[in-house]
């Protein structure tokens, strides 16, 4: 493995790095609301609604808003 693999493998680990990011917190978070639901025996209905930041390498590139959780919530109940 010369010098130049590992510069791309560190680039394109940096790129997937925020993607990975958001999936472990969506996952964290659907855990969070299984074990509510269980500890409750109930459904729970949640609509989270923030400013996203995307960093590559670490540094902030852009924010958005994301609004899947609103529109799932919508489709519930559609």
């Amino acid at each position: 493995m010369n010098p130049g693999d590992v510069l791309w493998l560190f680039f394109l680990f940096s790129a997937l790095q925020p993607v990975i990011k958001q999936r472990m917190l969506e996952a964290s978070r659907q855990r969070l609301i299984a074990r509510i639901e269980q500890k409750r025996n109930s459904r729970v209905i949640l609509l989270v609604h923030r400013q996203e930041t995307m960093s590559l390498l670490g540094f902030p590139v852009f924010r958005y808003i994301d609004i899947d959780d609103s529109e799932a919530v919508l489709r519930r109940f559609i």
